[in-house]
């Protein structure tokens, strides 16, 4: 059997985040992806963080670019554009997130590469899409954030807007991409062509938000902050002091609340008629949440935890990320795999696709490519000769 992108070329024209982070996806699959990179400099992404241990290689390359394969070329000069003529004949997708015409200007925009190869799946990620009127407007992740709405939903109602402490737009994005191109690639088996796929970060940013938006579109209603609170707005489903760290509640049904009271050895809660219904701990959750923070102090985090979850309520200690990524949780789980770093004469764990096939699943072992490390490899498979490759990188076009 072989997974399900096995003799799948995807060339990667993307750099830093939401591209590289879709093609490692792909990876994942089985896809074979060779990344185009500048001689010389390479992927930006390479030297973000500004840790010398890794070299030119920052962890965030590794991860995002491990099992890839690396050829540098220079597409200023006409013999690069000539090998990335024949490299687009080869491939099956395309993946691009320089700014909407870059790429068009240089002869390799959708129009010039379906006719090269017609079968050519051509996904040009970008800020704000191929042809909206933002088209020409740059974007990292934190300004998409902001050009979303995004910051607006952070923190309590009287704090500022704040970003997410991660790059979750970019992220997203390529995620969305992994997810256009597999659909695609099944329309073209099923009989179809090749196919343009125009990914925005701020449609991204859309999708990302739906149970937001989907509340505001249906009333009318401009979304609050609403702090550590869960989404149905329960008091009861929130963040609570113990005695050590912060807990997270769901107790959001009435089952759930009773439960909860039980738990904590509170049945005057169940017989108080404030607390009655869940407009009802709405409306009184102030003193709702003082009679349960009481209990909840007498005991540690991690003890309520295993309390509430074996009472049927949903509950999580707040866990900082060293403390998630040690968890027994993850034993015998394939949600990370161990890359090889020669840089650090050790492996590092990465992050796999998140979810697990009981049958050619996801995965790869394989590290992180060297700035143009697979280049010979590619041009040789392309057709060109020893003394051809030789001659091109004296020239400065490898």
């Amino acid at each position: 059997m072989a997974r399900a992108l096995d003799g799948i070329r995807i060339l990667d024209l993307s750099h830093v985040m939401a591209g590289p982070f879709c093609t490692r996806q792909l990876v994942l699959l089985g896809a074979d992806v060779i990344k185009v990179e500048r001689p010389g400099a390479g992927d930006v992404m390479r030297y973000y963080g500004h840790d010398k241990r890794f070299g030119r290689n920052s962890a965030n390359f590794i991860g995002y670019n491990a099992g890839k394969r690396s050829i540098t070329l220079d597409i200023a000069k006409p013999e690069g554009l000539e090998v990335l003529r024949k490299l687009v004949i080869e491939a099956d997708v395309l993946v691009e997130n320089f700014r909407p015409g870059v790429l068009a200007r240089k002869g390799f925009g959708w129009e010039d590469c379906r006719k090269l190869n017609p079968r050519l799946i051509y996904c040009a990620i970008s800020g704000y899409g191929q042809d909206s009127i933002l088209r020409d407007n740059p974007a990292y992740d934190h300004i998409a954030q902001a050009m979303s709405g995004l910051m607006s939903l952070q923190g309590e109602p009287d704090d500022p807007p704040t970003k997410v402490g991660f790059p979750v737009i970019d992220t997203f994005s390529g995620h969305l991409a992994a997810f256009a191109i597999i659909s695609a690639l099944l329309r073209r088996e099923r009989g179809g062509s090749g196919q343009f796929l125009d990914v925005s970060m701020l449609d991204a940013s859309m999708v990302l938000m739906s149970s937001m938006l989907l509340k505001y579109f249906g009333t009318g209603d401009e979304p609050k902050r609403v702090g550590n609170r869960g989404f149905s707005l329960s008091a009861t489903a929130d963040m609570f002091p113990t005695a050590d760290r912060p807990l997270s509640i769901g107790a959001n049904t009435n089952e759930q609340f009773a439960s909860l009271c039980k738990v904590l050895n509170l049945p005057e809660l169940l017989e108080d008629q404030r607390f009655s219904d869940p407009a009802g701990r709405w409306e009184n959750a102030e003193p709702l949440r003082a009679a349960i923070i009481d209990t909840l102090k007498t005991r540690s985090a991690e003890a309520w935890e295993i309390a509430f979850n074996a009472n049927g309520i949903p509950c999580a200690v707040v866990r900082d990320l060293p403390g998630i990524a040690r968890h027994p949780y993850f034993e015998g789980r394939e949600t990370f795999t161990e890359i090889d770093v020669p840089v650090l004469d050790r492996t590092m764990k990465v992050v796999n696709a998140g979810f697990a096939a009981d049958e050619d699943g996801p995965g790869s072992t394989e590290s992180a490519p060297d700035l143009g490390q697979h280049t010979d490899e590619i041009l040789l498979e392309l057709g060109y000769s020893r003394a051809q490759i030789d001659e091109m990188r004296v020239g400065g076009v490898l």
